[in-house]
């Protein structure tokens, strides 16, 4: 498994103050720092965003085992969640649906964040997906899929590509893969998850900031997804959102091929959902709700193009997907600058400064 860096060369992120976190998010998106942190080169006939990086490859080495899955675990999740997260890791029932260390503490990784509701389903068996394990997925450059010659609809595997990675990277896509309707999933419905999976990996990246610089295949591959969400801002605004066609483009300098306003722009589906793949997975719903303020209106009970609008008009604010979440994120990605801003050091103390 891919290890986070020793203490003495850890990001010390710290924290902003809500008030500073704006003040950076209302500038235009700019060049990210560093390509490298981002996909290059062609992988599966899909490009990179930022050609200029250096070649990827997946993390070498052994998968996790128990021990070095729990450390991982704890490197992610705040102490007073990791009692409970432990318990679960050891709980029977668990350990037989979600047998491979890694996996089963990158799902747990997920329970403090926005994605929180939907891994508490999948806990409760209250998911269409309800086992998970390492294997072949149809599709070779799917990081979660059906595996080849699979007879179990309810399991899904995770690229064994993947299996060294670090947990904190293989997270982000649980979030996408645990309600997802399959082939019968429509654009609106891949927008929405993979918004959901650069949300959670936001808030991962605001906890462990070394994540965004692990520099593997997989770990570059999120961030590519999470920069796309936190640049798609309206101009002049601090909130990001799934769906914001008024964005000026999520890749500053990258592939302009790739450039779009935002995550519900790329065309993920051809197909157009609808019927019971059309409903919004209450989980879905609980989750997407903590990307918004809780006075936001309710969540949209399909996905469609309502839907999008609800994500235009709410998203950005709350204690999930907050501004101090999102500029901590952006600054580890490299997308502003640690330290001053015109108005001073954006970096303050007190209760206004809380990851919020």
């Amino acid at each position: 498994m891919v290890r986070s860096p020793p203490p003495a060369v850890l990001h010390t992120a710290g924290v902003l103050t809500v008030d500073a976190a704006r003040s950076l998010l209302i500038q235009p998106p700019g060049e990210p720092s560093d390509p490298a942190r981002f996909t290059s080169g062609t992988l599966f006939g899909q490009p990179g965003i930022y050609p200029q990086g250096p070649p990827m490859a997946p993390a070498e080495g052994p998968e996790p085992s128990p021990g070095t899955a729990l450390e991982g675990l704890a490197e992610l999740i705040a102490p007073d969640s990791y009692r409970r997260a432990e318990e679960l890791f050891a709980d029977r029932d668990l350990r037989e649906r979600v047998p491979e260390p890694g996996i089963r503490a990158a799902l747990l990784a997920l329970a403090d964040g926005p994605a929180g509701p939907v891994v508490d389903a999948f806990c409760g068996g209250d998911t269409p997906v309800l086992r998970l394990g390492f294997g072949e997925p149809e599709g070779p450059g799917r990081v979660i899929g059906v595996e080849q010659q699979e007879t179990d609809a309810a399991r899904r595997v995770v690229n064994r590509r993947y299996a060294s990675e670090h947990p904190g990277v293989i997270a982000p896509s649980l979030a996408h893969a645990l309600c997802h309707h399959g082939a019968a999933a429509g654009n609106a419905e891949e927008a929405t998850l993979h918004g959901l999976l650069a949300a959670a990996h936001t808030w991962l990246l605001a906890r462990a900031p070394w994540l965004a610089d692990l520099g593997t295949e997989l770990a570059r591959r999120q961030n590519s997804l999470t920069i796309t969400l936190l640049n798609a801002r309206r101009p002049g605004s601090s909130r990001a959102a799934f769906r914001q066609p008024d964005g000026p483009g999520t890749i500053p300098g990258g592939d302009p091929n790739l450039q779009c306003p935002d995550l519900w722009s790329i065309p993920f589906s051809t197909q157009g959902g609808g019927g019971a793949a059309g409903v919004v997975p209450e989980p879905v719903r609980a989750s997407l709700a903590r990307t918004a303020p809780g006075t936001a209106a309710p969540v949209p009970l399909c996905y469609d193009e309502a839907l999008g609008e609800w994500c235009t008009e709410h998203q950005g604010e709350g204690g999930w997907f907050g501004p101090v979440i999102r500029a901590e994120a952006g600054i580890t990605l490299g997308l502003h600058p640690r330290g001053g801003t015109v108005g001073g050091d954006p970096r303050g103390d007190g209760p206004s400064g809380q990851l919020s």
